[in-house]
Parts: structure tokens; sequence; C-alpha cells
């Protein structure tokens, strides 16, 4: 399934974007990504059920090829718009960050749910879909890990509390955050086109979005802590196939949910 589609070695004097040389072959590797155009599982033939090997086969493929496309898009993200440049941050092999590939809590989003695009792959299938972001972030020589944890640091918007009576030194609640920023990402599963919740919404940008063709849809979470606290923000981050390079190219991105 999809075993060892980069190359062996990535010479150190290389830039990062050349190490994607590499994660082009991947998909080329496995085999062609069935576009979303084609014939898609209704929801009532995937809901419920476990996915068949072929059906994990195209999962990890799609998984691939939109994750790889997640990590083009963060290393060439600027400082004036949405997905904003990172120094200090790492990705979370895992989708959505948990063990079994799912989130606990579906987004509150109409067609968010990955299992409408697939059935549900088994912990094998997860496995190898690990496997293979951990070598598209080697590859491009981004940090992997799990969430970051700060004890006695708040959220951004939590106050300070009022002085204690008689008690002259007074810890605040964003203490234990760190000095600098810091940021924690996960990517979910990919979605088969424009999920209907977001059919007309607002991106980043403040433009409605509405798309056709060969699309597909992940759910980015973003934790971020810095020294005034932390914050938790979801994105859909929906990308388009390029007409002549046939590469998924980051169309939109879609603000989901905010937590401070």
């Amino acid at each position: 399934m999809c075993k060892d589609p980069l190359p062996m070695t990535i010479h150190k004097h290389l830039s990062v974007r050349f190490a994607f040389i590499g994660l082009i072959a991947l998909c080329a590797a496995c085999a062609s990504l069935p576009s979303s155009s084609e014939e898609s599982p209704t929801p009532s033939s995937t809901v419920g059920r476990e996915a068949t090997p072929e059906e994990e086969l195209t999962l990890i493929r799609a998984d691939s090829e939109v994750f790889a496309a997640v990590i083009r898009a963060q290393l060439d993200a600027k400082d004036d718009e949405y997905p904003y440049h990172l120094d200090r941050y790492r990705f979370d092999s895992r989708p959505y960050g948990t063990e079994n590939g799912y989130p606990e809590i579906f987004a509150g989003v109409q067609g968010i749910d990955p299992t409408l695009s697939f059935a549900k792959a088994g912990q094998s299938a997860i496995d190898e879909v690990i496997d293979n972001r951990k070598r598209i972030l080697d590859a491009a020589a981004i940090g992997e890990g799990g969430p970051l944890v700060y004890n006695q640091c708040a959220g951004a918007r939590v106050p300070e509390p009022p002085p204690v009576r008689g008690n002259r030194r007074r810890t605040s609640v964003h203490a234990g955050c760190p000095k600098q920023p810091e940021y924690y990402l996960t990517v979910g599963l990919p979605i088969r086109g424009q999920p209907e919740g977001l059919r007309g919404a607002r991106d980043t940008k403040g433009h409605r979005v509405d798309l056709r063709g060969d699309v597909w849809t992940v759910l980015v979470n973003e934790f971020s802590a810095a020294p005034r606290g932390w914050t938790k923000a979801q994105y859909a981050w929906l990308f388009r196939r390029g007409r002549w390079n046939h590469r998924l190219e980051l169309s939109n991105t879609i603000l989901v949910g905010v937590i401070e």
C-alpha cells in the first residue's frame, strides 16, 4: 500500500521546496487519484460501515496527495494573509490528532464528516496514512509531534483575576505561556468536493466560495500558544486541481470556529 514513494535520500544542501520533487512522486507511485468529479459513493453507502481494502487504498492515496498539498501551501505562506507564515510549528501526522484517525466530535458543518466521502477505514489503513504523512513531513523538513502542553497558560481572552486582598504578589494566568509563539497543527482526512455546509460561505479574504470541478476539502486545526495566551482555530482548506499542472492547489480557506 503506497510504500516508500519518496526518495531514499534528500541532499542537505537542497532547499525545502526541492524536497517536493519527492512529494510529486508520491502519488505517481501510487497510481492516479480518482477525481471528485468521478462517481462518488453516496453517504448512505459509506456511513456506519467499514471500508473495503480497495476503498482503504483509495483513501490512502487521496490523503497523501491532499496532505502534501497542505504542506506545500504552508511552506508558501506569507505574512499578510492566511495561511500565515509560521516560524515555530509542528504538524501531527495523525489525522485530527487522534489515535484512530477520526475526530471525537465532528464539526457542526453539513458534509464535513469524512465518512461521507470514504467508508470508515480500519486501524491498519490509518497507520498507513500516518506513515505516509511522516514521510512527507520528513521530506519537507517540518517537525512532527503531538500537542503543545503549557501549564498555567490560559486562553488569550481569559482576563487576569483581581488582586487578592493583602497579597502583593499575583501570579498571571499566562505565566506559563511560551516567550515566543508556537504552533501545533492537525490535518483531517480528505473530503470530496466542497461540503454543502460551506457552500456560499465567505473565506478568510471575504469572498463567497462556490467551487466546482475536481475539488477536495480538509479540516486544519491550529493551536497557537503565545506570551498572552493560547488560541484554537479550525479552518476548512479547499483545493482545486490545476488545469495545466494537474496538481492540487490551495483555492480558499474558510474559518469554521475559534476558541480563545
